[in-house]
């Protein structure tokens, strides 16, 4: 190391990153960062990047510093290696350590494993909860990998026994006993061959294990994408439906067959498309990547009109982009990693890179998120609200760019102790509400459970409604989903009624908000008044269809599918047979692949039975909004009841008055005249058969 740091030609850097042997380390391309193992509990698991830090004095120091310096970091005297700093590095705590570990960029997951015998899956961005557990094996694990393009996890405990998992459901579907393998002895190192579809074990002896995976039943309707959807929007100008994949494809479907009209693929390159929006007039199409790119596309014929910021690395990913409006200026605003809001103006022509109207507030980096920002939404004339992995919600003045208040609810005991997901997936302004300033909720976001409700063991995603006025109060906050999972997605309807949102197990819910939190705080969930089973793997967007009651929804299980707002599947986007939007009898009703689940009883409140949006499905008509229904009387029900009861007796009069009829051929009435057998007029004089008389000697024989 010594002849290292004195050659010109060779640079290293050396940290104090854990405290213990290190297990596993493993460097990966794609994050550009270095993944480090040990049996330590609070240096279990280490992600941390690899030269250049986030911290503003350092980068400051260094670049006023010699040349020399610049990318080295000096060893002190007493020969311990510094330690990073705290913002260049993700510490995960794990109970007796890691001892092996893989990542998947395409599934964005991180599987551990050491001495407890638990597997444990993580997001690598939340460092402080994993999200599943895995137990089975006997002895401590010592190799995991994940199958690539598929959900399967590959495990070997030191006693060589050999599992095979599944990612989605968090179960295990294949058990090797090393007995039967013929595998003896402990293992020592393992290696999965993708290409060979291959599994190798070193032990006492070398053994090779081939699987044999099924071929995946292509369905009958087809998929809308070849790899996962990340988001998809309604175009009322145009009555198109537009999704974007990881494979950096955009589709444009015609709502009314579902069938495809135009296509780009390569939108960005070879880096997946992870967010869209459409302007006012839905002319115009804005695409952010994850290399970090802006594009502004023409939605008549998805033609490429300029390149808003050019790629730059995969740490300027762009998770969400929209459109926000300065009075009579138009902008659009971009974020996503690196704590960072990009404002750009609504120009023509092309923008050269860098040509930002206010990239970086002071605020922004002073008094800004603590962590990356994964969702915006813009208010006229002037506010702009950013929701990020910190669990904060940060309410901006656009016109003097700086920050209005700071909205939080998440508990201070989860934001330090790390014991739940913080992240804010989605923020809605509720427009109607902002002219009642202080009385009312005029925010919705998606996130962490309030402080409120800190006692309460249920985890998962809650719904938060806030009034951004003054220093920002919380007015209500409710659980978001049945089975306790967070919520990936929201929309509102135009009248700002309906609320419906998606979860990471793709299920949809569709609540009543049209008075919720509208005249002060609420400690009760709105009326829940829909929810279904609509994807078996995460919905990662949500919009609602203003020109007909339908909903619009994509997934991570490649398909983007329509439904009605009673949960009825109307179909997949791309299937083989078209559909008519308006002839209920051309859609597909259910979905043959989900089971579709309409079950609000033990969750929120009960349904309203017989509330249909839409009763009769005429589409020329638009959908009547659940405020607008009126409560039946009890002096009404009694007379409806008393009425159907009158019409009953009057029925049941007239038959009795009604002569039965006789045929005269046979003397039979009309009931022995059923054509369905064949009955004998009898007798209505019945006598007791006296068995002991009729009975014979069977020994008396007559001659």
């Amino acid at each position: 190391m010594d002849a290292f740091n004195d050659s010109e030609n060779i640079t290293f850097i050396r940290w104090k990153v854990h405290n213990d042997w290190v297990t596993k380390i493993q460097y990966i391309h794609s994050v550009e960062s270095i993944i480090s193992s040990s049996n330590d509990e609070s240096t279990a698991l280490v992600i941390g990047c690899v030269s250049r830090t986030k911290n503003v004095k350092h980068r400051l120091k260094t670049l006023m510093g010699s040349t020399d310096s610049q990318n080295k970091f000096p060893t002190p005297a007493s020969g311990s290696p510094p330690k990073r700093f705290q913002c260049d590095e993700s510490v995960f705590k794990v109970y007796k350590g890691v001892k092996t570990f893989d990542y998947c960029k395409e599934n964005n997951i991180l599987v551990t494993g050491g001495l407890d015998r638990k597997i444990r899956l993580w997001n690598p961005y939340i460092p402080g909860w994993a999200v599943g557990t895995l137990p089975g094996h006997t002895s401590p694990i010592g190799f995991l990998g994940i199958v690539h393009q598929s959900t399967k996890i590959l495990s070997v405990s030191l006693d060589s026994t050999i599992k095979v998992w599944d990612i989605e459901v968090h179960s295990c579907l294949l058990t090797i006993i090393p007995k039967v393998a013929q595998i003896r002895g402990e293992m020592e190192v393992c290696y999965f061959s993708p290409d060979l579809q291959s599994f190798y074990v070193a032990a006492e002896s070398f053994a090779l294990l081939r699987f044999q995976h099924k071929r995946n039943q292509i369905r009958d309707s087809g998929m809308s994408h070849n790899e996962p959807v990340f988001c998809c929007q309604y175009n009322k100008q145009f009555q198109q439906a537009v999704s974007c994949s990881e494979g950096s494809a955009i589709k444009v479907w015609n709502l009314k067959n579902g069938q495809l009209d135009m296509e780009v693929c390569k939108a960005h390159g070879e880096t997946a498309v992870t967010c869209m929006t459409l302007d006012a007039s839905g002319k115009r199409l804005i695409t952010g990547g994850r290399d970090g790119s802006l594009k502004k596309w023409d939605s008549c014929t998805l033609g490429c009109m300029c390149t808003i910021k050019q790629a730059t690395s995969a740490a300027d990913e762009v998770l969400a982009c929209t459109y926000a409006d300065i009075y009579s200026n138009r902008y659009f605003v971009s974020v996503g990693w690196g704590s960072k809001i990009n404002i750009f103006p609504e120009l023509n022509d092309n923008i050269p890179e860098g040509s930002n109207f206010q990239p970086d507030w002071i605020e922004s980096v002073e008094k800004g998120h603590r962590d990356d920002i994964s969702c915006v939404a813009s208010c006229p004339p002037h506010f702009l609200a950013t929701g990020g992995f910190d669990g904060d919600v940060l309410i901006w003045n656009l016109v003097l760019g700086c920050l209005c208040c700071r909205l939080s609810a998440a508990s201070r005991a989860a934001v330090k102790g790390g014991t739940e997901d913080l992240t804010i997936n989605k923020i809605i302004f509720l427009l109607p509400r902002m002219e009642r300033k202080k009385t009312t909720a005029t925010l919705v976001a998606s996130g962490p459970r309030g402080k409120k409700r800190e006692r309460e063991r249920a985890k998962g995603g809650y719904v938060t409604l806030w009034n951004i006025f003054g220093q920002g109060k919380l007015f209500a906050s409710f659980s978001s989903s049945k089975e306790k999972t967070t919520i990936s997605d929201m929309a509102v309807s135009d009248s700002y009624s309906l609320l419906c949102a998606g979860d990471q197990k793709g299920s949809l819910y569709i609540w009543n908000i049209a008075e919720y939190a509208a005249h002060g705080l609420e400690d009760k969930p709105p009326p829940l008044l829909q929810t279904w089973r609509a994807h078996d793997r995460s919905i990662t967007s949500v919009a609602l269809v203003s020109d007909y009651p339908l909903l619009l929804t994509s997934s991570l299980d490649c398909s983007v599918k329509l439904w009605s707002l009673e949960g009825e599947y109307v179909g997949m986007f791309g299937q083989k047979e078209p559909w008519n939007i308006e002839e209920k009898s051309s859609w597909k009703q259910f979905d043959p692949n989900i089971s579709s689940v309409h079950d609000c009883g033990n969750f929120g409140q009960q349904s309203l039975q017989g509330n249909s949006f839409a009763s009769d499905w005429k589409f020329k008509k638009t959908i009547q909004d659940t405020s607008t229904l009126k409560l039946a009387r009890n002096d009404d029900i009694s007379e409806e009841m008393k009425q159907s009861q009158k019409s009953r007796f009057q029925h049941r009069q007239a038959c009795q008055s009604k002569p039965i009829q006789q045929y005269a051929s046979r003397g039979m009435t009309t009931y022995h005249a059923l054509p369905l057998c064949e009955l004998a007029n009898v007798s209505t004089v019945f006598h007791k058969p006296n068995i002991a008389a009729e009975l014979k000697d069977p020994f008396h024989l007559e001659v």
